[in-house]
């Protein structure tokens, strides 16, 4: 038999307690008492739970008499009973008016009675319902786990609670990014009608999220807040964190629209996140574990560790790869080439966050122009592995637009270090793709190490130094380029000129003095000047073609022996 506000009134042993207002609610069930002494104990509060106070806390507060009976009636509490006298010689008029337009009972106790007396006599009728409550938890408790036994997932459990408590509800991570939902039938305010359910995004706006309490991860109760649909609709949210040892693995939200939840509903309510807690713990684990699996893989593939074709193909379908496919790296850098020992540190510790920062441009540039991308953080590079398909030619041109579309989101930060991203040569099969990563990081060097100050560098269009620094030996381009460039070479070693970069930045501004000049940031006048010195120690007037392609490869030849 339930205790109803009614009960508490005709207890034996309490004379002169008073339903002072909100009579049409003396038929609400207590499930429990609880005494309020602070207005943040309304986050702590549940559906049932019969009130005490001394009335203290709201005395001289007439805006927290104002609202505290609607806040109270919005969680579904039984009623409030306030010890007159002591504190309050009367209870505040617009108390009462609430209450009565709410219907919710307030109950004022004469002075001569403390509340524990009060709540000790409550407490005899509500203990005697504990033999019939406790067997209904043990259902709910053995319904919850027959579904975490027989099913491995989110959502048969979410179906479970929604069965159970006979409300829809919605289940996110810690970052309230949606994981899954289920409606009811019933339900007059449909999920996919008020909110956003299209999946691994918040079901709920930013303005929604910013009331709830900061430390929402340490409590143990459903928080309790209001969704506004209109002016004419609004829908009580009962929030619960999915936790284990104070870590958020996300939020259970029952979308409470089609009936008022009771205590046993808290009950499944809490044992579903226990359970959800779990799921996600052994979710985490699973896609960790996938994922140290997946990057060893691709660190053996593209170390060039597996030899075995077979091996590369089976071990593509586990991870979700096409292996006849063709593929390009990308390999991108950023940061100084070399770092002084005392700033080593700060920059470990920010590499992570570049590492993200670069992936989230490289994911954004390559779903607006349609390129399959696999990110793999490589120490102090990140490697861009790009499936081209079959079409490689189309894919390739559509590689180009991604690259530059990343490092123009990339630049949008003035105070974010220089990017350089270098693709390497496309090759046949997945099985080869470090003949590609070999190609770009080549091509890392060639643009460290020559004139080149491009951001995005395809290596197809460096033809001639794929070819001297993979076909030709190092003894040959030793002797080429001496015999193309020594003199400069000489010459600088033995002044300290910059003789070998000004030939450089007259090939790359293709002869053009002034921006070759602006380059080198000296004045025009200076460049000419060395530039004779350079026409008199080759003896050429940098006017015949032949002479000109065999200093251009004798500049290559030598940037390739530096490395």
């Amino acid at each position: 038999m339930e205790v109803t506000v009614s009960d508490f009134l005709s207890l034996c042993g309490l004379e002169g307690v008073r339903l002072v207002a909100g009579q049409q609610g003396a038929d609400r069930v207590i499930t429990r008492t609880n005494v309020m002494d602070n207005p943040d104990s309304l986050d702590w509060l549940m559906p049932g739970e019969f009130l005490m106070s001394t009335g203290y806390l709201f005395r001289e507060n007439e805006a927290l008499q104002r609202s505290i009976i609607p806040a109270l009636a919005q969680i579904n509490c039984a009623g409030l009973c306030i010890k007159v006298g002591r504190y309050l010689d009367t209870i505040p008029s617009c108390m009462l008016r609430e209450a009565d337009r709410l219907d919710f009972p307030i109950i004022a106790l004469p002075f001569g009675y403390s509340l524990s007396a009060a709540a000790e006599l409550l407490n005899q009728r509500l203990f005697a319902q504990n033999d019939q409550q406790l067997e209904k938890t043990l259902e709910i408790h053995r319904e919850v786990m027959r579904t975490a036994l027989t099913s491995n997932g989110l959502f048969k459990l979410t179906e479970t609670l929604v069965r159970l408590i006979g409300n829809p509800v919605l289940v996110t991570d810690s970052s309230w990014n949606l994981l899954c939902c289920v409606d009811r039938p019933d339900n007059p305010l449909p999920l996919d009608r008020h909110l956003n359910t299209a999946g691994k995004q918040p079901p709920f706006p930013e303005p929604f999220l910013q009331t709830l309490p900061d430390g929402l991860r340490h409590y143990k109760k459903a928080v309790t807040r209001i969704f506004s649909i209109n002016e004419h609709h609004s829908v009580p949210c009962r929030i619960l964190p999915i936790a284990a040892h104070s870590f958020i693995y996300g939020y259970l939200i029952v979308w409470e629209s089609v009936r008022s939840l009771g205590e046993l509903d808290y009950v499944a309510l809490e044992q579903v996140a226990v359970v959800a807690a779990l799921e996600r713990i052994r979710a985490k684990e699973v896609e960790q574990t996938k994922l140290r699996v997946r990057k060893d893989f691709l660190d053996d593939l593209l170390s060039g560790n597996i030899e075995s074709q077979n091996a590369v193909r089976s071990l593509a379908k586990l991870h979700g790869l096409q292996f006849e496919s063709r593929y390009r790296c990308l390999v991108v850098r950023w940061g100084p080439e070399e770092v002084p020992p005392e700033q080593l540190q700060r920059e470990q510790d920010r590499r992570p966050q570049e590492t993200e920062r670069i992936i989230a441009a490289a994911d954004q540039a390559a779903a607006e122009t349609g390129v399959s991308l696999i990110p793999i953080p490589r120490g102090v590079q990140l490697v861009l592995l790009a499936d081209l398909g079959q079409e490689a030619d189309k894919a390739s041109r559509a590689l180009r637009r991604m690259a530059h579309r990343m490092v123009e989101l990339l630049n949008a930060d003035p105070t974010a270090p220089r990017i350089l991203v270098v693709a390497g040569k496309t090759v046949p099969v997945l099985s080869e793709v470090s003949r590609s990563l070999q190609n770009a990081q080549n091509g890392v060097h060639m643009t460290r190490t020559t004139a080149i100050r491009e951001q995005v560098v395809f290596m197809d269009d460096f033809a001639a130094y794929q070819l001297l620094s993979e076909h030709v030996n190092r003894d040959a381009l030793r002797r080429f380029s001496q015999a193309a460039v020594g003199p400069l070479l000489r010459q600088d070693a033995k002044s300290g000129t910059q003789l070998v970069e000004t030939l450089e930045q007259y090939f790359l501004h293709n002869g053009s003095i002034s921006d070759a000049a602006k380059s080198m940031y000296i004045h025009r006048n200076t460049y000419i000047y060395r530039l004779e010195k350079i026409k008199g120690l080759l003896n050429t007037d940098l006017k015949n073609s032949r002479k000109l392609l065999e200093l251009q490869l004798g500049l290559l030849a030598y940037r390739i022996l530096e490395h």
